[in-house]
């Protein structure tokens, strides 16, 4: 593909991801409205998590999580066997439509575990008559203690994640430094019902104008599911997504795409796992395949966070707390110039904002041009 491609792509990915410029450059939107925008976030780490909702809206910790007790957004096992925010609408139907918690790998696991069905039945069970309330995990492992169930040994994990994939339950508020899980008949004041039909479309609608220009192998990544109900997703979506072939490559955009800024996309300061590489099943467009290694150490989809300037992944960087702020340790690919670490600058800045603190930069690895 031609650079200049490349560019284009990388570009129009920033602006549908709400981060070029962010959903909330005007002023703060609610955490609600970039769940809807984007359909799911991924957020298994939660300070990975709220950092991406935070980095597109505008909000503070303090708001995001607000955000949660007031049941805008939750938690849960959407797709993929993993968790991610989505509108707390959505979470049964979601889940519902996407999860496998009868796959075969889970079953595996299962087994491995010495997980029965008597096991998952009971704690369905339990779940039904004891979290109509939210209740902290430990509290819920004790509870499946209580009848007999051992937690040990990631059982606890697996089975609130099978009856999170089934729409049973989902996360609640942190309690204490916990996460807490809650009945999302209790928790969520109104869930959609829509068809499976809809479901799809509205599932394929929002990634591809949330995260296009993409490939139908990025929507069936995305949902891990086959190409062929992909393609059937796609379908039910008509004529709202249009298509154009680069280097023998269909890449698909929807009709109703965020405008392209023009000029160059800014510097980032984006979480582990965030949306902006965990949303694609390739990633050769925004990371190179050089610096992948980098990014992802141990080949083992456990990402660094990355510092991304003009829509490209340029770097690393890490958090370290200190008592009174925090350090946000920046180690950029090759030398930056002294405009770009002003613009880390200030979106470390973003990020103390966020968290309610000061941020220093501490720079690590090549050093600094001076123009």
């Amino acid at each position: 593909m031609r650079e200049a491609d490349r560019r284009r792509l990388r570009r129009a990915r920033m602006a549908a991801l709400l981060l070029s410029p962010p959903l909330g450059s005007d002023g703060p939107v609610s955490a609600l409205a970039v769940a809807r925008e984007l359909g799911a976030l991924q957020a298994q780490d939660y300070g990975s998590g709220v950092w991406s909702l935070g980095v597109r809206s505008g909000l503070t910790l303090e708001q995001v999580e607000q955000a949660v007790v007031d049941h805008e957004v939750v938690r849960t096992w959407p797709m993929r066997g993993t968790i991610h925010w989505v509108p707390a609408e959505d979470a049964r139907w979601m889940c519902e439509l996407l999860a496998s918690p009868r796959s075969t790998t889970l079953a595996t696991r299962f087994a491995q575990l010495g997980i029965t069905e008597a096991d998952v039945e009971l704690s369905g069970r339990l779940f039904e008559q004891h979290l109509r309330e939210p209740m902290s995990r430990p509290d819920v492992a004790a509870l499946l203690v209580d009848h007999g169930i051992d937690p040990t040994d990631q059982r606890n994990y697996h089975l609130i994640g099978h009856h999170c994939m089934s729409g049973l339950i989902c996360q609640g508020p942190v309690i204490g430094k916990q996460p807490s899980f809650v009945l999302i008949d209790s928790w969520v004041p109104y869930s959609r019902k829509p068809s499976r039909e809809e479901g799809l479309a509205t599932v394929a609608e929002r990634y591809v104008r949330s995260h296009g220009p993409v490939t139908e192998k990025d929507l069936a990544g995305w949902l891990l599911k086959p190409l062929g109900l992909t393609r059937e997703a796609l379908a039910l979506v008509g004529d709202r997504i249009v298509s154009e072939v680069l280097d023998g490559q269909r890449w698909l955009t929807h009709v109703d795409a965020r405008p392209v800024p023009e000029g160059p996309g800014g510097v980032h300061l984006l979480p582990q796992w965030d949306e902006f590489l965990l949303g694609y099943k390739s990633r050769d467009v925004t990371l190179p395949p050089e610096h992948f290694v980098k990014v992802v150490p141990g080949r083992n989809m456990v990402f660094k966070p990355t510092l991304v300037v003009d829509g490209e992944v340029a770097g690393t960087w890490r958090r370290v707390q200190k008592r009174e702020h925090v350090l946000v340790e920046v180690s950029p690919f090759a030398d930056l110039s002294a405009r770009r670490w002003r613009e880390v600058d200030a979106a470390a800045a973003a990020y103390g904002t966020f968290l309610g603190t000061e941020a220093e930069v501490v720079r690590v690895g090549p050093a600094d041009r001076t123009a």
